[in-house]
């Protein structure tokens, strides 16, 4: 079957609990998160420092196919270690990003989106979130209870909104001349 559907009724019939509206959802979710990553990859291409933020958002890229393509991955060691080592430096990073944000900006009240570093600092957060919630909770695991159905329902809903903002604030910037009015586009055409 496509996008190991199969694997998921058979694990269905051996009696585990799996939701599959919730794994479709989480399956989705993960398929725009990848298209997302990718892009972000695909457009730092033409930056000085592309061999840094090529790989950093390659890395929640794959990691969000693989679940598209298997959902059952986030199980595996592999797929668990690179997610956390990945979580790990991105973390570190961006405490040098907020530095460089900090230098910029100066003693002055700005948008940090206008500055470069800024902009850098917002990815490697929407990174660090998508990976916190892939990796440390229960949404999209096959095998997992859930203990609250209160709190997966909101983490669900945070998953969606994490998913769809940062494509809508990037589609902003297409639209007629709002790249030299919106902070978060400026430098994206030059």
């Amino acid at each position: 079957m496509i996008l190991g559907l199969q694997h998921d009724k058979d694990l269905a019939s051996k009696g585990t609990q799996i939701k599959p509206g919730i794994m479709y959802v989480w399956r989705a979710i993960n398929c725009v998160m990848t298209v997302f990553f990718l892009l972000a990859a695909y457009v730092n291409m033409n930056d000085p420092d592309w061999y840094i933020w090529g790989p950093i958002y390659l890395v929640p890229g794959l990691l969000s196919l693989a679940v598209t393509v298997q959902p059952t991955t986030v199980d595996s060691v592999m797929w668990s270690s690179s997610t956390v080592i990945h979580f790990t430096l991105c973390c570190a990073y961006t405490f040098y990003q907020i530095v460089l944000l900090m230098e910029a900006i100066g003693n002055k009240m700005e948008n940090p989106l206008q500055h470069e570093a800024g902009r850098e600092m917002g990815g490697l957060l929407i990174i660090i979130t998508w990976l916190g919630i892939s990796r440390f909770t229960n949404i999209g695991r096959p095998n997992a209870a859930v203990t609250s159905k209160g709190m997966m329902s909101a983490l669900l809903l945070m998953s969606v909104t994490l998913t769809l903002l940062p494509l809508f604030l990037w589609s902003l910037c297409f639209i007629s001349d709002w790249h030299t009015r919106i902070g978060h586009c400026s430098g994206m055409f030059k």
